[in-house]
């Protein structure tokens, strides 16, 4: 048992220098000024993008006998995934092993009425009954993953982050390379080549020291991560502003490639994934603070018995959505990018002697486990939550949090408006004494009275870990044009794809890395087996 939490603990620990590096990483792909000569090269198939969907296309289709070029702007290799904790593969060999089996019907319906019909039902089915035959294409491929029942949910935990980029490396490396194909680092898609039929037959790009490389294939692969790092993009397709959760070099360009050779803007576009929470300031405390004491006022976003309110004051939610970490992120981000959870003095009291019991919480909050894995021993409902005043003083210190002595205080200080804070403090001081929630209906065990001040606003981003979506594909993969009809030549994986899955929000839990692995296995073996004529 220890030697499994040891390994559990050693998957998912995540160092900020690890993170540092990555970011340094992604910042350095910016291309150099250089000479304007041009390169060619000749391949079967090219994939623009080398995260979890480019690899695994490349990889698929070099499987397949295809000979793969494989280019991505940045150095590193491995895109988002290499920030993700778990990607989920239903039914996998390894969750059924563990007693772990779900109904895939059920997932398959439930999913479409979730999403008003208004999803590919055919993609979706692909995804749902053959993404857990991924967990062992990725194991055979010296990439393996370790599965976690988390709440119930298969979900599936990547290798340490410290070796992930070996691994990818490997894994090209044994195919790709092997089968004589190129894998090209701070290499950036431009625009693609067609033919004068309007069929896609290869990619023109540019590499770091600005020469013009234009590779000539039979099948292009977009895998570009999509364009969550674009600010305005994001605001002019959802709606939303825009905190960046993911990586900032995913701008939107692959998509923006695909659209000018005629590929569909689909009807859904805008779909974001956003994702339940975090808190301004954490890294800070944890300069001043044990770790488990600079994620008090992180944990307490994740809870369920404190009013979570708009920046206008006003409560906008049943906050049990927090154990749903899909719902927690949409019914925030719906009223805008940052919402405040209140704690009041005597709250604070019962926390430091009792811990999360001490208000009534029941279940431990659903935080990612990475957030916790170093403390884990004091991940308990019943752990006190020593020092929580002096931390909750510290973030306001810090100008990363709200404190008052009263409610007009604490809304003056916060921004809220005064009148809204103190009619919605009335209604659920109202509903804590009677038990009944007329706003929320809010069951009445999680309503917790409270009491006099002082008072703290505590301040939770919904953060964008990536968009989703972009562009239209069939089961093949392949990237139909405004007619509907497949481009020649052209296919899409991962984000850029993923859109085919959702109506107008990401729903998934692990969806988005389970999708990017099983559409790049799938999509590079329909590519490579199309060119080469099997």
């Amino acid at each position: 048992m220890m030697k499994k939490k040891s390994r559990i603990s050693r998957i998912l620990m995540v160092s900020l220098a690890a993170i540092l590096m990555l970011t340094m990483s992604f910042g350095c792909s910016k291309q150099d000024a250089g000479s304007a000569k041009t390169e060619k090269l000749t391949t079967d198939v090219v994939v623009v993008g080398a995260g979890a969907s480019g690899i695994s296309a490349a990889v698929a289709a070099a499987d397949q006998g295809a000979k793969v070029i494989i280019i991505e702007k940045t150095a590193m290799l491995g895109g988002a995934s290499n920030l993700s904790w778990a990607g989920k593969f239903i039914n996998s060999s390894t969750a059924l092993k563990n007693g772990v089996k779900v109904d895939e019907e059920k997932i398959i319906n439930d999913w479409i009425v979730l999403n008003h019909w208004r999803v590919n039902a055919a993609q979706l089915r692909q995804y749902i009954t053959t993404s857990g035959d991924t967990y062992d294409w990725l194991a055979n491929h010296g990439y393996p993953t370790t599965f976690l029942n988390f709440f119930g949910e298969q979900m599936h935990m990547l290798p340490d982050y410290a070796i992930r980029q070996d691994l990818f490396k490997k894994m090209l490396a044994n195919s790709v390379e092997k089968n004589g194909g190129q894998v090209l680092t701070e290499t950036t898609g431009k625009s693609l080549l067609t033919n004068d039929k309007g069929e896609v037959v290869g990619v023109s790009s540019t590499k770091k020291d600005g020469t013009t490389l234009e590779i000539t294939a039979k099948a292009v692969i977009i895998a570009t991560g999509g364009y969550a790092g674009n600010d305005a993009m994001v605001k002019e397709a959802s709606g939303f502003d825009n905190i960046q959760g993911g990586l900032s070099q995913n701008i939107g360009e692959g998509l923006e490639m695909a659209w000018a050779v005629g590929a569909e803007k689909p009807v859904n576009f805008g779909i974001q994934m956003f994702h339940q929470t975090l808190t301004p300031g954490t890294a800070t405390l944890k300069t001043q603070y044990s770790n488990d004491k600079a994620s008090y006022p992180l944990m307490l976003t994740y809870l369920p018995t404190f009013m979570n309110v708009s920046q206008s004051g006003d409560r906008f939610r049943d906050e049990t959505s927090v154990y749903t970490p899909d719902a927690a992120a949409n019914t925030s981000i719906y009223q805008g990018p940052v919402h405040y959870v209140i704690v009041s003095q005597s709250q604070i009291d019962a926390m430091t002697k009792e811990g999360m019991q001490g208000v009534k919480v029941d279940r431990l909050p659903a935080m990612p486990p990475e957030f916790y894995l170093d403390w884990a021993d004091k991940f308990k409902l019943d752990n006190p939550w020593v020092d929580l005043q002096k931390v909750l003083d510290s973030l306001v210190e810090n100008k990363n949090g709200f404190k008052g002595a009263t409610l007009d205080e604490l809304a003056t200080n916060a921004g809220f408006d005064a009148a809204t804070l103190k009619a919605t403090f009335a209604s659920y001081d109202n509903a804590s004494k009677t038990g009944v929630d007329a706003d929320f209906g809010k069951a009445a065990k999680y309503l917790v009275a409270y009491g006099e001040g002082p008072y703290y606003a505590i301040p939770a981003q919904i953060n964008n870990l990536a968009s989703c979506g972009g562009l239209n594909v069939n089961k093949s993969f392949q990237v139909l044009s405004t007619k509907k009809i497949p481009i020649k030549g052209l296919y899409a994986v991962g984000l850029e794809a993923e859109g085919v899955l959702f109506s107008d929000a990401y729903v998934g839990n692990g969806d988005g890395i389970g999708y990017a692995f099983t559409s790049g296995r799938l999509g590079g073996d329909y590519a490579a087996k199309d060119v080469l004529g099997k």
